[in-house]
């Protein structure tokens, strides 16, 4: 990866300087990077208010509507595999493509055969510029040895297949090119794909699990409607919402780090759904702990999506941020910031941006 380096900053000639202008970052790429996403519901809804079964159709949606709408990925760019490759017809509202005047939403089916296919094509469509985010997001999984995360397996429900987790990491990784990849993960047991001998780590991975390897994961009833834990949480958190609107409160689930610079990088995101889960379950009853896996010491500043706008924040703390795009406006720095930006775009520092004496800017 190349970059160039502008460092700005130390300002010794204001106590206190008011940035007004941009910045612009010229980097050794042809093309700019794409972000894709592969979503993964591993069954298929008949109901709106069942458990295990509702929330196939349910989170799938809660994921790709905020990919496009929050994080502005390309639908064009998002393959979904659900179900028996067509979209559910919910009698919830909430939950229906034309809320957005949307076309289908599901691309393919989820069979084994189909999954395998699809996802091996793409290694010769996404490249070492792009960045890939793969979820898989609602299914079922187990231990066929309690002892060993290796002998793991998830299951496709609505074709009754199941798939083991060396044919799992090997169909992850056939995707060989990425600029960074970021994976979320929501079945029983889920957090054997980050140990054993296959497992989907390195350094540019950073890996979130529903559960540790030996626990299982639990769906919810929210507003009466059935919901993964996990992925309820990952939506609430990063929109600020609940599906219905309603705000989240945030302050009560993540870091003062997120608070304070208003961006959620993954590890923040991690933190924020564990903490979630322990306060809205029975924990007692139904251990379930998310984990997170990331050898590359990314996941403290990379986020899911890749544009981001820091602006109405004050930050003390010292922060890294690598993506794509970042924009400060109406922000307050008393701290040490270094910025990767990988794409040939303009960063921008707006107006009333503050950096005291002393603190270092380094964009990269």
């Amino acid at each position: 990866m190349c970059h160039n380096i502008i460092t700005y900053m130390n300002l010794h000639f204001f106590k206190r300087a008011i940035c007004l202008f941009i910045i612009s970052i010229t980097c050794c790429r042809i093309t700019l990077a794409d972000n894709y996403a592969i979503l993964i519901s591993a069954g298929q809804a008949t109901s709106d208010v069942v458990i295990t079964n509702t929330e196939y159709w349910f989170d799938l949606y809660l994921t790709y509507e905020y990919l496009l709408l929050e994080e502005q990925y390309d639908s064009s760019k998002v393959f979904v595999f659900y179900g028996d490759g067509n979209d559910y017809n919910s009698l919830n509202p909430r939950y229906k493509k034309e809320l957005h005047n949307w076309g289908n939403i599901t691309d393919y089916n989820n069979s084994k055969t189909t999954l395998n296919s699809v996802i091996t094509s793409l290694d010769s469509v996404i490249t070492e510029e792009d960045n890939l985010l793969f979820f898989w997001l609602v299914g079922h999984g187990q231990k066929n040895d309690s002892t060993s995360d290796d002998s793991y397996v998830v299951w496709i429900e609505n074709y009754n297949e199941e798939i083991l987790k060396n044919q799992l990491v090997a169909l992850i990784n056939s995707i060989t090119h990425y600029n960074r990849r970021k994976i979320f993960w929501m079945t029983c047991h889920s957090g054997a794909m980050g140990g054993g001998y296959y497992n989907v780590n390195d350094s540019k991975t950073t890996l979130v699990t529903s559960s540790t390897s030996n626990e299982l994961s639990y769906s919810e009833y929210f507003n009466s409607e059935p919901h993964a834990t996990f992925d309820y949480a990952l939506f609430s958190l990063s929109t600020g919402v609940d599906p219905h609107g309603s705000l989240c409160p945030l302050v009560h689930y993540l870091p003062t780090t997120a608070i304070e610079d208003s961006l959620l990088s993954v590890n923040e995101l991690h933190s924020g759904i564990s903490t979630f889960i322990s306060l809205n379950t029975n924990m007692l009853s139904y251990p379930q702990h998310p984990c997170i896996f990331d050898m590359g010491d990314i996941a403290n500043k990379i986020f899911i999506g890749e544009n981001k706008q820091m602006k109405n924040s004050s930050m003390s703390t010292n922060s890294s941020y690598w993506l794509d795009r970042l924009i400060l406006s109406d922000v307050e720095i008393e701290s040490d910031i270094d910025i990767s930006i990988d794409v040939d775009v303009q960063s921008e520092i707006r107006r009333n941006t503050f950096v005291p004496i002393g603190t270092t800017m380094v964009i990269k």
